[in-house]
């Protein structure tokens, strides 16, 4: 019985995998097992010097792992440390196989480098810590606390590529302006699935609070995240020209996201979300469930005037098994035994 059990789930995983580029270098090598945190020596050069290496291999989506830098910049201004990030040698599902822009490290094709110094250059010192893969309890676990210290740090080492910023502006320009904007963010696909994150809303769930607020407020136009082709299609039919949205790329299903044919797609998923999200940043109401994209918009807008109606269905099982089958699950009983609101 284990091990047909155990078939059932890699058959139904493969419906979810994200392959991750696999880097053979020495650098990989060398940290691979690592303790929370080591130094190692790669030359002479820089003896004055401490690098701090933000890695994470794997990781999240694009704003989980902005999140994770800027935790960790935190910790290098603890330290007096130089910091560099790398997702070179340490990948994640942003990575392709040839450069963008010149380059391999997934960072660097969003934004600016946090220093001065290049992997390169960093290589060849004589003191590097490299970062945990975690994350710890004093640290800020979302981009709605700790937000200070967050923004302290955004300020000083992020800076976005400038050609994603005048894309959002010329989208707003075009769409949006002096619109009175509703912002509507609605996960679907393998967010249905993932186990221990948050349950998206249900379509029942965010057509009634998008009514409610349409009503409400007056908003003149909706603008729509989703990456779930359905959502889209049935905002269209419901909203018609009050529905704006950027042409991103959207999925059928949970595997089409994850695997596909089209050129540079894993590059292009992070690109389209992080223009998303700043389009979002103009709205002026934001209805959601919980997600770094929601927070970040947040964190982005102008005197944190973007106002939140969070939709909150718990969360999925952190058992891999049942993760599969728990949304779908809860989505047909009723509220008395379980279901969503």
């Amino acid at each position: 019985m284990n091990f047909i059990k155990k078939k059932i789930i890699d058959l139904l995983l493969k419906s979810r995998s994200r392959p991750f580029l696999k880097r053979k270098s020495r650098i990989s090598l060398i940290v691979k097992n690592a303790p929370q945190y080591k130094i190692h020596s790669f030359g002479e050069k820089n003896k004055d010097k401490i690098f701090y290496v933000i890695k994470r291999y794997k990781g999240g989506g694009l704003f989980s792992n902005l999140l994770f830098v800027l935790n960790h910049l935190i910790l290098a201004d603890k330290f007096g440390a130089i910091p560099v990030v790398d997702m070179e040698n340490f990948t994640n599902l942003y990575n392709e196989k040839n450069k963008i822009k010149s380059t391999k490290n997934s960072w660097l094709y969003y934004f600016e480098p946090v220093s001065k110094y290049n992997l390169n250059q960093v290589y060849k010192s004589k003191f590097v810590i490299f970062s945990s893969d975690s994350l710890f309890i004093n640290q800020a676990v979302n981009f709605k606390s700790n937000t200070n210290q967050l923004q302290k740090v955004y300020k000083k080492y992020i800076k976005i590529k400038p050609e994603y910023i005048n894309l959002s502006k010329n989208f707003v320009k075009k769409n949006l302006k002096a619109k009175k904007i509703l912002g509507v963010h609605w996960r679907g696909t393998d967010h249905k699935v993932l186990p221990g994150h948050p349950y998206p809303p249900t379509q029942k769930q965010i057509f009634r609070a998008t009514d409610y607020f349409l009503n409400k407020y007056k908003f003149d136009k909706i603008f729509l995240i989703t990456e779930d082709m359905n959502y889209l299609n049935a905002f269209k039919k419901k909203y018609k020209n009050k529905l704006c949205y950027f042409n991103s790329f959207r999925a059928l299903n949970r595997r089409e996201l994850a695997i596909n044919n089209r050129r540079n797609h894993r590059y292009n998923l992070g690109r389209d979300s992080l223009v998303e999200t700043l389009i979002m940043s103009n709205a002026n109401f934001l209805i959601c469930s919980r997600s770094n994209i929601s927070e970040f918009s947040h964190f982005l807008s102008k005197n944190r005037r973007l106002k939140f109606y969070e939709i909150l269905n718990g969360f999925n099982s952190p058992k891999i098994f049942n993760s599969l089958f728990m949304w779908n699950i809860k989505n047909i009983l009723p509220y008395q035994l379980g279901g969503f609101k």
